[in-house]
């Protein structure tokens, strides 16, 4: 018993411990990031700013309104909002705010459908853009976002992702722990992608399309992880994914387990959905062509997310307690100590990243419940619940005086 219980914890820990090794010096590399020059870009792109909604009227008036204020010249974007099969007033909140707005009422169903479509239609009313950038109808948009995106857009970067955080990271304890992870996720693992070279990923909303890759790709992916099998497919395609720190979205986050359970299982769902088809492409493409940045990106695709990592970690020194006396694995309890202190540390580091400290701290007190709710959604979405159509979740409506910068 004690030889079975040391394999299985060496077959989990042995990855584990590699996965949170390079996730510590991502974000060792992400303080070396240096953001570009601005001053030498002479040329604004001209950018149509996408909004997928269904039944988005409760909140979708201020993610306009945050638009309609960015610090870029307003003849060079316009904001078209796809209220697709809406039983509610979206469409008459989005025509109020001198936004254009087309409304779907057939076709397949799902957010991959809405935005194929939209941008389908905006090329038949001859919208002219020289890329599309789509942001949730729950997104606050940063003033800088689309600056942000034209300078690495006109330094040839035709596929950006920006940094998606939160606008209400202290509301609950809930939320609290999601702006640690939020910036652990976006300041320190993918920022440090950036700051060596390596790609990043598509994660929604906050994306940034050139016209020249809809051109070649077309919007093709639309299952419930539109983002991930997108990403991918480029990825395959030989285009490359820049994640771009300065390109800053604030969505309106869940404030309690109730109203997030379903979006995440959604979202768990479709990473596995896409994982189980399309990570070994990644892998043989990337052996093959000698590609590190791809084999990277298949990694980013199977990692369990930092709540996983805690929770797996968590069970291996539990597990490990078995043999701590053991004179051949004892060292799997030391081991274990060390691989949750590194897990621990991480998220240390994630609350002193950022804007309050203090009140991410508060968040903690959350963490015994939170561990176990997450690892059941991954478990769950691992045997394929959710897998269902775009909805809407439960939120409060968002106030752009209200979002953290």
């Amino acid at each position: 018993m004690t030889t079975i219980v040391g394999i299985l914890l060496l077959l989990i820990m042995f990855p584990l411990t590699l996965l949170v090794l390079y996730q510590w010096c991502l974000a060792v590399c992400s303080f070396f990031y240096r953001p570009p020059m601005a001053s030498s870009v002479g040329r604004q792109a001209r950018f149509l700013v996408l909004i997928p909604a269904h039944n988005e009227e409760v909140g979708i008036a201020s993610t306009l309104e945050s638009l309609h204020n960015l610090n870029y010249a307003s003849d060079r974007y316009k904001v078209l909002v796809i209220a697709d099969r809406c039983t509610d007033g979206t469409a008459v909140v989005a025509n109020s705010l001198n936004a254009r707005c087309f409304e779907r009422f057939d076709g397949q169903a799902g957010k991959g459908a809405a935005l194929a479509w939209g941008i389908e239609e905006a090329r038949n009313a001859q919208i002219a853009f020289d890329a599309v950038v789509i942001v949730d109808a729950d997104t606050l948009a940063d003033r800088d976002l689309l600056s942000a995106f034209n300078v690495e857009f006109q330094a040839g970067r035709q596929v950006q992702q920006g940094y998606n955080y939160i606008s209400n990271p202290w509301t609950s304890p809930f939320t609290r722990i999601m702006a640690v992870t939020g910036v652990l996720r976006n300041g320190r693992y993918y920022s440090g992608k950036t700051a060596i070279g390596l790609q990043g990923m598509l994660t929604g909303t906050g994306m940034c399309l050139g016209a020249g890759i809809l051109e070649r790709h077309g919007w093709t992916a639309f299952s419930v992880g539109e983002d991930w099998e997108f990403s991918v497919e480029l990825l395959l395609g030989g285009e490359k994914i820049y994640f771009n720190p300065l390109a800053k979205t604030f969505a309106k986050e869940s404030q309690n387990f109730k109203q997030a359970s379903h979006q995440r299982l959604r979202w768990a769902s479709g990473r596995y959905a896409v994982m189980g088809s399309k990570v070994w492409a990644l892998i043989r493409q990337g052996i093959r062509t000698r590609s590190l940045s791809l084999i990277d990106s298949a990694v980013t695709l199977v990692a369990p997310n930092y709540s996983s990592q805690a929770s797996l970690a968590l069970l291996c020194l539990v597990g490990s307690w078995v043999n701590a006396g053991h004179p051949f694995w004892g060292f799997t309890f030391y081991w274990a100590a060390a691989l949750f202190a590194a897990i621990a540390g991480y998220f240390v580091l994630g609350i002193f990243s950022t804007k309050a400290p203090g009140k991410a701290l508060a968040g903690l007190i959350l963490v015994p419940v939170f561990l176990p709710w997450r690892l059941t959604i991954e478990l769950l979405g691992m045997l394929g619940y959710g897998r269902r159509h775009w909805g809407r979740r439960s939120r409060a409506a968002v106030s752009s005086q209200n979002v953290n910068r």
